[in-house]
């Protein structure tokens, strides 16, 4: 079962804007779960994959981003 994440107005925003979107915070603040949503309610939105980058500083950054977006992506996409 998957955890209940309860998002703020703030991350609601980012993740139903409508133009391009750069998230700049301190760590463990919901950056990493924020982008996840958007990226889900893009691919939602019919926005091809190709269109869609994220960038990370770090391996370590990227790695966690992919993995809350395929885990994310299972829970809403059927294969």
């Amino acid at each position: 079962m998957a955890q209940e994440i309860t998002l703020s107005d703030e991350q609601k925003d980012i993740i139903n804007a409508t133009k391009d979107t750069i998230v700049v915070s301190n760590p463990g603040t919901g950056k990493t779960t924020t982008l996840s949503f958007k990226v889900i309610k893009l691919l939602e939105d019919k926005v091809k994959p190709e269109d869609i980058l994220c960038i990370t500083f770090t391996e370590k950054a990227k790695k966690e981003m992919f993995d809350a977006i395929y885990d994310r992506a299972k829970e809403n996409f059927s294969d």
